[in-house]
């Protein structure tokens, strides 16, 4: 694998309330810069983020995960957090070592608790 200078690193965190779509995202990503073969989905528990049997089985995130892509000369780390307030630990740690984050609200329900939660910590981190 490339290896890449510090200052060609990015911290990507993907935050939002419980299933509004951050594993399919970060999936996507995953898959769209060809980092993966397949488009994982978290219905079927095959995804590349959700790989724990708990998490295959509630078919939610209940820790972070990270992935890489790769973006002309940076590589971007993927961090997707669990979206459920049992778990808001794993988001603030995340949290503390993004270069940004990349809020995901749901089509459907639109801003939700947790997504409010979570855009606070970017917000605060300067990070939005």
């Amino acid at each position: 694998m490339k290896r890449f200078e510090i200052d060609k690193r990015r911290n990507v965190v993907i935050v939002g309330h419980g299933g509004s779509g951050k594993t399919s995202l970060s999936e996507a990503i995953l898959f769209d810069t060809k980092m993966t073969d397949r488009l994982g989905r978290v219905e079927e528990g095959n995804t590349v983020m959700d790989y724990d049997s708990d998490e295959i089985k509630r078919g939610n995130s209940i820790s972070s995960a990270c992935g890489h892509s790769v973006y002309k000369d940076y590589k971007i780390n993927i961090i997707d957090t669990p979206g459920f307030a049992d778990f808001i630990g794993d988001v603030i740690c995340a949290s503390k070592v993004a270069d940004i984050t990349l809020t995901v609200i749901c089509g459907v329900n639109g801003i939700e608790v947790g997504t409010e939660k979570t855009w606070g910590f970017s917000k605060d981190k300067s990070k939005a």
